[in-house]
């Protein structure tokens, strides 16, 4: 089993990606949120520092043999959660573009932060009035933007660790960047460059999507 202490020190801290103010804020304004889903997730077990239920999803090598020291991923928690109750981490080895074995509509907060493609396959967990959050690295703010049932209701953004929370303005946010004339849009990645950027879009699901799963297939994420 890894070494959960040196693996989460070499692999976020050191690359500062723990992102504790993000997941600090998002608790703060969103104190009902209860179940989340972290696919993509790699060791990136900064969530549970503040949200006492997630299920994390990833295929990685070095993610399984993270997970597999449990004691230790909650030792490490426990050390630095925020809430009362025990943290509670199941961990999902498989790719999450596959059908990952909880129900559709199950989660209140679903992150998009190291994989992109995450909208469109895990969109389907999401209750009605549940929460994505992507920073858009891999194209996810805009596939999200592009579903008819996820509606974009706020942004953070981040100066020297400090994460600031806004739900202002919203409709400047995600509007591509005109061209020249005769010239083509500018994009970056393969994807378009925003009028307005922000770190990070928060979205609400705002109605059932359709659904491919069958029911009873799977359980509750517990």
């Amino acid at each position: 089993m890894e070494r959960v202490e040196e693996i989460y020190q070499g692999f976020v801290v050191d690359h500062q990606l723990e992102r504790a103010g993000l997941f600090e804020v998002l608790r703060e304004r969103y104190v009902a949120v209860d179940t989340v889903l972290y696919p993509g997730c790699f060791v990136h077990i900064t969530p549970s520092f503040f949200f006492q239920h997630v299920v994390y999803v990833d295929r990685n090598d070095l993610a399984q043999g993270f997970f597999a020291n449990k004691d230790g991923v909650l030792r490490k928690i426990s050390s630095r959660q925020q809430y009362a109750q025990k943290a509670y981490v199941r961990f999902v080895a498989q790719d999450f573009t596959q059908p990952i074995p909880i129900l559709d509509e199950s989660c209140d907060l679903v992150l998009s932060l190291y994989a992109g493609g995450i909208a469109r396959a895990c969109g389907k967990y999401l209750k009605v009035g549940g929460l994505l959050v992507t920073n858009d690295h891999h194209g996810d703010a805009a596939d999200a933007a592009a579903e008819e049932n996820l509606a974009l209701v706020a942004v953070v953004k981040e100066l020297r660790g400090k994460f600031t929370f806004s739900d202002q303005e919203l409709d400047t946010y995600l509007v591509p960047r005109q061209a020249t004339r005769g010239a083509r849009a500018p994009r970056s990645e393969g994807r378009p460059e925003w009028t307005r950027h922000a770190d990070y879009y928060v979205f609400r699901k705002t109605h059932p999507g359709p659904s491919t799963q069958e029911p009873g297939r799977f359980s509750a994420p517990h």
